[in-house]
Parts: C-alpha cells; structure tokens; sequence
C-alpha cells in the first residue's frame, strides 16, 4: 500500500465567514500527508489574512492569489500547482469529517481505481 502526498484544492470567493472552519477540517485529518493549496479568486472580503494565519502556523497549507476568473478558474490553478500523487477538491463553505482523506486513499489503495469521489 503506498502512502502518497494528497493535494487539497480550496477554491475560495469571498469566504470569509467560513473559510477558517474549512481549513481546520481538513487540518484535522487523520492522514496527515497533504499539502493544502487555498486558492484566493480575486476576494474582496477578509478572508486573506484568515488563510494567512493558517500558513503562519502550518507549512502544509499554502495561499495563492489569482485575480478574478470564477470557481473553475480557481480550481484548475490549484490542481496546476499541486505536486501530489492525488488530487481532492473541496468547496470554501464545506467540511470534512476526520477521517475523509483516509477512507478516500484506503480505498484508492484497495483496488486497481482511478477515482474516489464522495
């Protein structure tokens, strides 16, 4: 079974209100073997120094700032970025359970799949 580096893209647009509680979700993995690429589409709100903060405390998680081009923009750059064997997305105002990228590699290990989607 090997254990790759996963990149978590977050897509993120005026996020504010919600971006630290999805970052400390994935930050509260129990697989800990990812980079995080929070990906700043051009917001006007105060989410940058909340991403910041993150950075500040966790070499894992890394802000880009692009100027506006909409969510898939954001995305694309993103995984563009990543240097992991595996890709997940996750939307700015969404969670994850501890466990997410665990189950989701475990079973990408557990059989000859080219994706693992929930």
């Amino acid at each position: 079974m090997i254990r790759p580096l996963v990149s978590v893209v977050i897509p993120a647009y005026n996020s504010e209100k919600y971006i630290e509680e999805t970052i400390a979700s994935v930050l509260a993995q129990s697989f800990t073997d990812f980079e995080l690429l929070v990906v700043d589409d051009g917001s006007t709100d105060g989410q940058r120094e909340k991403i910041l903060a993150f950075c500040a405390t966790d070499d894992r998680v890394r802000y880009i700032r692009q100027t506006n081009g909409g969510v898939s923009s954001a995305r694309n750059h993103g995984f563009n970025l990543s240097t992991g064997e595996l890709v997940a997305f996750l939307d700015s105002d969404d969670v994850w359970l501890p466990n997410n990228l665990k189950t989701k590699v475990d079973k990408f290990n557990s059989d000859d799949f080219g994706l693992v989607h929930s």
